[in-house]
């Protein structure tokens, strides 16, 4: 029996119509805006981020500031993808806002930050992410990494520098400090794109440690072979802190690893072996931990050939952990997790695709964005109860459905077009956001206010560009 044929019309067969209804695809956005509700998040954004504007027709700077986490969570990746959401009343409802800003007056707002408010608004977004977590027995682990964001034009620190993907192109070089155990960033520099991997990791680092929570301590750091400089192993020395940090395999270090002799097996195709590093500047020498794997029984090893040993791969690693040399292999390839909170960070946040002139603006919406990501890793575990899922599943299994604005009285109806399974599922998911409503470690109350330095306008006069062929000049003191 022949089977029946499917319409030959297709999508000719379904007419097109129009609806004034307030409808949307977002619907599921609900879910995160009453997880940020529970966390009082508008207060502390209030504090954290300044305004100084004087138009009647300016939107409240928390409004725009949630414009922008709006806009990453339902997948923008510029600042120009706000545009779509201005006539979703949908999106605007779920916010509680009036009106969603123009791209123009985001990059305008961002734009005008100078550094004391971006210390500012870290310190005290800082505060409401990491006082809700609780101490790591033994101490966290402390992530140290770097990445390079590609930029295509002339903005202030794009510099051609190491760019892995496109040598030569202009780019930042920002620098992360991430807690392994809690899956958070604790702390993020913009670095110009000509700087060197560790500079000023020392810095860095004294701040990182500044903004643990009382109760939190760092039992170890693991960082790769960019931060294998001498001054970062004093420091981390100095403040007690372990450490196995991937070494470099210049001339020096590969005499001394051909110098081991005593290489243990400890797995198909692994053996380890270990020696004292030293050089003459250095005051001590230090533990170097070398692990090297055959390739005719691990063909896919990677990582440093050596031509007196070309039937191995090694990896070198210098730590002050006192473990089993396999044992400080394992503890040091845990840092593969943090290339996936990067890659999450770039690909699914689009941190590396907000970008102004300005360069305190782009790391201001940086640091923005790295806070939301810890957000969302809150909200993960305390909504969904899957801390692993990375926010492009979110977005497509929770935030993307249909929903209709409606009214019932006075009282406005969010009608979601969920069935069966997935609606049971998102009941359960909302009643979880309630449990976020616990008061925090920290109040935002007992945040500083916010600090009123410089002009009072958030933005600073950018010098305008002249054509020197004209004779136009302007008056240096104008404010326009």
């Amino acid at each position: 029996m022949r089977a029946k044929d499917t319409n030959c019309e297709g999508s000719h067969a379904v007419r097109i119509e129009y609806t004034d209804k307030p409808v949307s695809g977002w619907g599921g956005l609900i879910l995160a805006a009453r997880f940020f509700d529970g966390l009082r998040l508008r207060e502390w954004l209030g504090r954290a981020v300044p305004d100084g504007r004087r138009s009647n027709n300016r939107i409240p700077v928390v409004d725009q500031v949630l414009s922008l986490f709006c806009t990453v969570l339902t997948g923008g990746r510029r600042f120009s993808h706000v545009e779509r959401m201005r006539t979703d009343e949908v999106i605007r409802g779920i916010l509680g806002v009036e009106r969603i800003p123009s791209s123009t007056s985001l990059t305008r707002y961002f734009g005008g930050f100078v550094r004391s408010q971006v210390e500012h608004l870290s310190e005290v977004l800082g505060r409401l992410v990491l006082g809700r977590m609780a101490p790591v027995a033994g101490g966290e682990v402390l992530d140290l990494d770097s990445t390079v964001f590609e930029r295509y034009g002339e903005q202030e620190g794009s510099l051609k520098g190491h760019n892995p993907r496109k040598h030569g192109r202009p780019s930042h070089h920002p620098i992360l400090a991430m807690l392994a155990n809690s899956r958070r960033i604790l702390h993020a520099w913009l670095r110009s794109g000509n700087t060197g991997t560790a500079r000023g990791v020392t810095a860095f680092l004294t701040e990182c440690l500044a903004r643990l929570p009382e109760g939190f301590a760092v039992g170890a750091v693991r960082a790769d072979s960019g931060f294998f400089v001498h001054e970062f192993l004093e420091e981390l020395e100095r403040l007690s802190l372990d450490y196995a940090i991937a070494v470099r395999v210049n001339p020096l270090v590969r005499k001394f690893v051909l110098r081991i002799s005593n290489w243990r097996v400890f797995g198909e195709g692994l053996e380890v072996g270990e020696t004292l590093y030293e050089v003459p500047s250095w005051k001590r020498p230090r533990r170097l931990v070398v692990v090297r794997e055959e390739v005719r029984k691990r063909p896919k090893a990677r990582g440093r050939e050596l031509f007196e040993m070309p039937d191995y791969k090694i990896h070198v690693v210098m730590t002050s952990l006192s473990i089993p040399g396999e044992e400080v292999w394992r503890f040091y390839n845990g840092r593969a997790d943090s290339e996936n909170r990067l890659k999450e960070l770039k690909y699914d946040f689009g941190a590396d695709g907000f970008c102004l002139d300005s360069f305190d603006g782009t790391e201001a919406v940086f640091r923005l964005i790295c806070f939301l990501y810890n957000l969302m890793a809150d909200f993960k575990e305390t909504v969904l109860g899957d801390a692993a899922r990375q926010l492009g599943t979110v977005r497509h299994h929770v935030f993307v459905t249909g929903a209709i604005l409606g009214q019932d009285g006075r009282r406005k109806v969010l009608r979601l077009g969920l069935r069966g399974k997935w609606r049971t599922r998102f009941a359960s998911w909302l009643r979880r956001t309630a449990l976020s409503k616990i008061p925090t470690a920290t109040h935002p109350d007992q945040t500083p206010e916010i600090l009123h330095l410089g002009p009072q306008r958030p933005w600073r006069s950018r010098p305008t560009r002249i054509d020197p062929c004209t004779l136009l000049t302007i008056d240096a003191t104008s404010p326009y």
